[in-house]
């Protein structure tokens, strides 16, 4: 990206900590900025206050809690998500996609379908990865 183009700041929320920090260190290069970082629910609506990100990146198994009640609280705040999980079923993306996320990415998709996920959600637009269309299909 350009260094005088807005960077997109992303919340990426996960209860792995070498997720997140795996995340960072991929999406930093792409000109995205991880502008915070939560393990859980609290965290995340926190850091969604006080760090004003363009877009959240929510996994959708957060321990005991709900990945995807959480998109739905932050799509109350007007945050857009993107759900990014192992989940390949296509309940998991219908389920993603109910609550409210714009993007759904599996985890072992390449950084370069998270990517394009996050630049085509911060546009407005809702995107599937394609190991999610095909669960889709089936």
């Amino acid at each position: 990206m350009e260094s005088n183009t807005k960077r997109l700041r992303v919340l990426v929320v996960d209860d792995h900590p070498a997720v997140l920090q795996g995340l960072k260190c991929l999406l930093e290069p792409e000109g995205i900025t991880v502008c915070a970082e939560a393990r859980n629910r609290a965290e995340a609506l926190a850091a969604a206050e006080i760090q004003h990100p363009d877009i959240a990146l929510v996994d959708l198994s957060l321990g005991d809690e709900d990945g995807a009640a959480l998109i739905t609280d932050l799509g109350k705040r007007a945050l857009p998500s993107i759900a990014y999980s192992i989940h390949q079923d296509g309940r998991h993306v219908i389920k993603a996609f109910a609550a409210g996320a714009l993007g759904y990415v599996i985890k072992s998709e390449a950084h370069r379908v998270l990517v394009q996920a996050i630049s085509e959600v911060a546009a407005g637009r809702r995107f599937v990865s394609p190991r999610a269309t095909t669960a889709l299909d089936e």
